[in-house]
């Protein structure tokens, strides 16, 4: 495939200023690889896109500048690698690993969330998980099956669009709530409305937000936290870009200020947390889900009913976990085990490696707005939002979906903000992820033949 630079180049070759001029490609070619897949150009997946974005990429002769995908790319820890190979020598490749995870594993979450997040659990609170999206399938199906009734999730939307296809999937019903225009007492006195029907058995977000990039504070957890235990209902946090608000310092272990959770108040959560972002770990798909102490005991008849396991735990461990995947990749548990243990001792610092992806995202929102388009969710409550993984903008006169479309035309692949459930249609989620030194240069020579054209 066509590399249109050499390793460490910053300019542009006169042989990519050529390829240039064979972008746009042409609608012909685009309606020939829709007829070919059989996609709909309306209502696209983040992997449809993907695969679109290959498909034009082969037929044009020109790489993509990659922005569907929220796919890390910083090198995986040592660590991870040494401690991946010691559990291998061992055999416990061999093995089926035990259902509720290794005891390393837990013993090290366990003090890992009590040194950045000043959590509270012990090691049988911690459940290991294929990545924090199984976690959050687990949850929600719990959710909509604890209490009669109560079969509706509620969304703080923008939000990861898989999540919403679980529920699906499941069989449940969703509602969404725009996070944007409801902060502060607004978003609670938006939830209570939702919830004055008594059919949401649970509510799911995550912080920093995929894709807005806002993040909730405590006064407003605390307040979520208040409904959830009043009204029954499973408060699922997704922090699968945990300490990745790069606006706070949240990098030394066991010292304030620590990444806000709902798990500081009340007593129906279910904390998710990824390996995938903060510690560059996506292939194994290792997570953790953190159950809170007073929740994981308790019995629901209704889960007896559902999967054979009253007490919500246990539910969630032998009813959702075990049933599903068996286990958390055994191995992987102890590569993550090791990156747990070496940042809650100091001697690994994760966010710090991952400050690069806001450095990367300041070079990219630039280089939009340079060229005529708008950053959607600009605000986080009173503050500029900050750089991290994703941006969101728009382009006037074009709705997300045309957007999407004419930009992958000129070999820039995105993902629209009403697929992630966000009431701003007009806009793109752009992940800043795989973007590399070299893409910078050919992502604006194409933004501004782009806007070239649409003058």
């Amino acid at each position: 495939m066509y590399k249109p630079f050499s390793k460490g180049s910053t300019k542009l070759s006169s042989e990519v200023v050529h390829l240039a001029n064979t972008i746009p490609v042409t609608d012909k070619i685009m309606k020939s690889i829709f007829d070919e897949t059989g996609y709909n150009p309306t209502n696209l997946s983040i992997r449809e896109t993907n695969r679109l974005a290959t498909l034009i990429s082969q037929k044009g002769n020109f790489d993509f500048v990659r922005m569907e995908m929220g796919i890390p790319n910083l090198p995986t820890p040592d660590i991870a690698k040494e401690a991946e190979k010691e559990a291998i020598d061992r055999g416990l490749q061999g093995m089926y690993p035990p259902f509720d995870g290794v005891p390393e594993l837990k013993s090290a979450g366990s003090k890992f969330v009590k040194a950045f997040l000043d959590m509270d659990v012990k090691p049988e609170h911690v459940v290991p998980t294929c990545g924090s999206l199984q976690g959050g399938y687990i949850a929600q199906a719990l959710a909509g099956n604890m209490h009669k009734g109560k079969n509706t999730i509620i969304y703080l939307d923008p939000t990861f669009p898989v999540t919403r296809y679980q529920a699906k999937f499941l069989g449940l019903k969703s509602e969404g709530i725009e996070l944007y225009d409801n902060r502060g007492e607004k978003l609670l006195d938006a939830i209570n409305k939702k919830i004055a029907s008594n059919n949401v058995g649970g509510i799911l977000w995550s912080s920093p937000n995929n894709p807005s990039w806002s993040c909730l504070n405590e006064k407003e957890l605390e307040g979520i936290a208040e409904i959830c235990d009043k009204n029954n209902i499973l408060a699922i946090e997704d922090l699968a870009y945990l300490g990745m608000d790069f606006r706070k310092d949240y990098s030394e272990p066991k010292t304030e200020p620590y990444i806000p959770t709902i798990a500081k108040f009340g007593k129906n959560w279910v904390t998710l947390i990824s390996a995938s972002k903060a510690f560059s770990f996506p292939g194994p798909r290792c997570g953790l889900a953190i159950i809170s102490p007073k929740l994981n005991k308790l019995e629901f008849d209704l889960l007896g009913d559902f999967c054979g396991r009253k007490r919500f735990g246990h539910a969630f461990t032998l009813g959702g976990l075990y049933v599903t995947t068996s286990g958390a990749s055994h191995t992987a548990q102890f590569a993550l085990a090791k990156m747990l243990e070496k940042s809650t001792n100091g001697e690994y610092n994760f966010i710090k490696i991952t400050r690069a992806y806001g450095q990367r995202a300041k070079k990219v929102r630039k280089i939009f707005l340079k060229y005529g388009f708008k950053q959607v969710y600009e605000k986080d409550m009173d503050e500029t939002v900050g750089d991290g993984f994703y941006l969101t903008m728009s382009y006037p006169e074009y709705d997300g979906t045309n957007l999407m479309l004419e930009l992958m035309k000129y070999g820039i692949s995105t993902i629209t903000l009403k697929s992630t459930g966000s009431n701003r249609h007009e806009g793109l989620r752009v992940c800043i992820s795989f973007v590399s030194d070299n893409d910078i240069p050919v992502l604006e020579e194409r933004l501004k033949k782009f806007m070239e054209n649409n003058v």
